[in-house]
């Protein structure tokens, strides 16, 4: 298994055992094309959907960002099509596609009556969030990117080599084995996407292989970043508040972000030092305060 797989599988990975929460969901769902489409509400306000990555991975390792968005918003935690419970009776290019992603957001909102949301996107998220906001711009308030790609494909190229120079030789030795399985590699090049390699190992320990769908994941990693992707001209008029922000540390590097601050034409770069590609668990509380302050600001209709 190849070190840029690994890297791109566990960019949706699940942040740790998750306690009893203090606040219940309110779980619905939405019919759509023969299957229902499962998402959790927590708290009020302001709305906010919360994304999350991989692609492929179930929304769960998200839970703590939903919980604290919810302090002050209403969260919205969309299990995404072929993750969770939200399983289409067939996985294939015709039902799992960057169209049927957008249109199953969109409906969503409509199920919910909202004009216009918050999308706050990780990693593969964010970048499905930006699909979103290019194809409906009129219904969305602002944008939280969190460790998010660039917007040009080309500029990931680093990622791999960002990642590779933070692990052990013995690490790269058991990555370079062909017969490694996809759950291990993830455990292994896990570190390359944290400052801290406690924390790394904290989420290995807690990673569970059922909570990666595979075949999603292949389906929207083409999808998502195809070799000559280029959403700058998808997004060249959006004006909507735009904060862009992820740790110095994230192999999605300070570089690929500010690529992305420089194509938005209203956007925040915000870099929270000693932390990589999941701000919530190194550094949390410089991350929900920025989240926070974002999300108060007023924005003009």
């Amino acid at each position: 298994m190849c070190l840029k797989s690994a890297v791109w599988c566990f960019i949706g990975l699940i942040a740790g055992i998750l306690g009893a929460s203090a606040q219940e969901a309110r779980h619905e769902k939405v019919q759509r094309d023969g299957f229902d489409l499962y998402y959790r509400i927590y708290g009020s306000g302001p709305p906010v959907a919360i994304l999350s990555g991989g692609p492929g991975f179930d929304c769960d390792y998200m839970l703590p960002v939903a919980r604290e968005v919810s302090k002050a918003n209403q969260a919205i935690l969309v299990e995404l099509r072929g993750t969770g419970r939200s399983l289409p009776g067939t996985i294939n290019g015709d039902t799992v596609n960057l169209k049927t992603y957008i249109a199953d957001l969109d409906a969503v909102r409509n199920h919910l009556k909202i004009n216009r949301w918050t999308l706050l996107g990780h990693s593969a998220g964010a970048m499905l969030a930006m699909h979103y906001a290019a194809a409906h711009p009129e219904h969305v308030d602002r944008l939280v990117l969190v460790g998010s790609p660039p917007l040009v494909t080309s500029l990931t190229a680093a990622q791999g080599d960002n990642a590779r120079m933070r692990l052990l030789p013995d690490e790269l030795r058991e990555l370079a084995n062909p017969n490694l399985s996809r759950t291990e590699g993830i455990r292994i090049a896990l570190p390359g996407s944290f400052f801290d390699r406690s924390k790394a190992a904290e989420m290995a320990a807690a990673f569970k292989p059922d909570s990666l769908h595979q075949e999603v994941m292949a389906l929207m990693f083409k999808e998502l970043l195809p070799p000559d992707g280029d959403l700058r001209p998808s997004l060249r008029d959006f004006t909507r508040p735009v904060l862009v922000v992820t740790g110095r540390q994230d192999p999605l590097d300070p570089g690929m972000q500010y690529e992305t601050h420089l194509a938005l034409k209203n956007s925040t770069l915000e870099l929270i030092p000693r932390c990589g590609h999941f701000p919530w668990l190194e550094q949390p509380n410089e991350f929900y305060r920025i989240v926070h302050e974002f999300l108060r600001k007023p924005t003009a209709r």
